[in-house]
């Protein structure tokens, strides 16, 4: 299995990238700096995959991480992949708030004001679905799932507190 290379990012971890396989599917994660690892490439990291039904690709992005490559929604769109982030959206660079506050220094520009992902997915030409009560999650997330045209998007908002 070729070994993705990631762009190193300012406060990542130089470009370096992590694979695992479980039960046949990658997880491929990569620095991220503060907001987290961004989307997947097309085809996943590995290039398209070479049969005509290719696998969907779950990329679990936070609402910081997905908010630099929105773009990547509309490369989805066009090219019809097959792909269904999951965005936990808690309205702040968490990660970057609990460094700050684990440095004792007060917390500093880590708050966020975001699109409703769901629907920017929609505007986009793919498939949006918002979960805000833990009873939405399942069906929201078969329903993306499930999604045989092109890419699909599960905004869920969470807490900060809880990172």
């Amino acid at each position: 299995m070729p070994q993705l290379t990631l762009p190193p990012r300012s406060g990542g971890e130089g470009g370096r990238a992590k694979r695992a396989g479980v039960g046949g599917a990658e997880i491929c994660t990569g620095g991220g700096g503060g907001a987290g690892p961004p989307p997947p490439p097309p085809g996943g990291g590995g290039g398209p995959p070479p049969d005509p039904s290719p696998r969907r690709v779950v990329a679990v992005c936070g609402d910081g991480g997905l908010g630099q490559y929105l773009a990547e929604v509309t490369t989805a769109v066009k090219e019809g992949f097959p792909l269904t982030h999951v965005v936990l959206d808690n309205g702040e660079l968490a990660k970057i708030s609990r460094e700050q506050l684990g440095a004792i220094r007060p917390v500093w520009e880590t708050n966020l004001v975001n699109p409703d992902f769901a629907e920017y997915a929609r505007l986009c030409g793919g498939a949006g679905w918002s979960v805000r009560e833990p009873d939405e999650l399942r069906p929201a997330l078969e329903a993306a799932l499930a999604h045989a045209d092109g890419p699909s998007l599960v905004e869920i908002h969470s807490s900060s507190k809880d990172v």
